[in-house]
């Protein structure tokens, strides 16, 4: 027996901030790699990093309440499919 579609559509929209959580947390590993091959000199340098490791914490936050919010529909999902 399939699922009502109410229940599908909450569990489609929890795969899909799955999935963008995990695109966020790629688009970090791509900036980390490339600025790993960079040499780095002068005064920005710091800067520069620090602008990196600011942005590298706000995409894990992002990632972290996608995740949180793929987990709210979740439960709401197998809440209305057990008639909660």
């Amino acid at each position: 027996m399939s699922s009502p579609p109410e229940v599908q559509e909450l569990e489609n929209r929890a795969a899909k901030l799955r999935e963008l959580a995990g695109d966020v947390e790629k688009l970090v590993d791509g900036v980390n790699g490339m600025a790993a091959t960079m040499e780095w000199s002068g005064p920005l340098t710091d800067r520069v990093r620090g602008e990196i490791g600011t942005w590298r914490t706000r995409c894990g936050t992002v990632a972290a309440r996608l995740l949180d919010e793929a987990d709210r529909l979740q439960r709401e999902a197998r809440d209305l499919a057990n008639g909660r």
